[in-house]
């Protein structure tokens, strides 16, 4: 599988710019340590920024899973093709929380004991909880099975997924209120990564087209 110069590029800027939006929802978003009613009633912006963040990085997710799969036609295509489907389907459960983050917005506006009651029913929910966490985890497994198919096809050295590896590994089995630093510091290891595949994208040209081999008249 080729792509053409424009789709190269399409790719190129979806692998920098869904990592860097990542990276710019983790300053933005305020619902680190507080619950959403807190988080609606004293930085409705700053939250309504997040969501759009996501759901930018969302769309960006798209093509950059492309450009991978693409790149990688022969060895390494089974991850791809894998870990693009994984990550599609985190990439969902980025746009549902950006929703989410949207729609709690409207929490400011009620009352104080009604809204923290919704939300505390919301967070309680077991099926959706199940929902979320499969889908969010689906996104940094898909990462990783990404950037290893990358290696594969000779678009990154190892470092490329041991760094996304050790990241997703990471977030799974470390606990949630850890020092803002250390999470801005994944997400950068993720942005340098997969910005480096874009950069490669964006700046190798697209191979030409091999001239198919000659035929005799009368042979398939």
């Amino acid at each position: 599988m080729s792509m053409s110069t424009a789709d190269r590029r399409i790719a190129g800027l979806g692998l920098i710019g869904f990592s860097a939006l990542l990276l710019v929802e983790d300053r933005l978003d305020p619902t680190s340590g507080v619950s959403f009613y807190e988080a609606a009633t004293t930085h409705p912006g700053l939250l309504t920024a997040s969501a759009l963040s996501l759901l930018g990085s969302a769309v960006l997710t798209v093509p950059a899973i492309g450009g991978i799969v693409a790149s990688a036609p022969y060895r390494g295509a089974v991850l791809a093709r894998v870990g693009g489907l994984l990550a599609l389907l985190g990439a969902l459960g980025h746009t549902a929380l950006a929703m989410a983050y949207l729609i709690m917005r409207s929490l400011a506006g009620g009352d104080r004991s009604q809204m923290i009651a919704f939300e505390d029913r919301v967070n309680a929910d077991t099926s959706l909880g199940i929902i979320a966490t499969v889908m969010l985890l689906s996104f940094g497994v898909g990462l990783a099975l990404l950037a290893w198919a990358a290696w594969r096809a000779d678009l990154i050295g190892w470092w490329g997924p041991a760094v996304v590896t050790a990241v997703v590994v990471a977030h799974a089995v470390l606990p949630d209120d850890l020092p803002p630093v250390i999470p801005f510091t994944a997400l950068a290891g993720l942005a340098a990564v997969f910005g480096w595949l874009g950069v490669t994208l964006l700046t190798t040209p697209a191979p030409i087209p091999a001239e198919p081999a000659f035929q005799p008249a009368g042979r398939l």
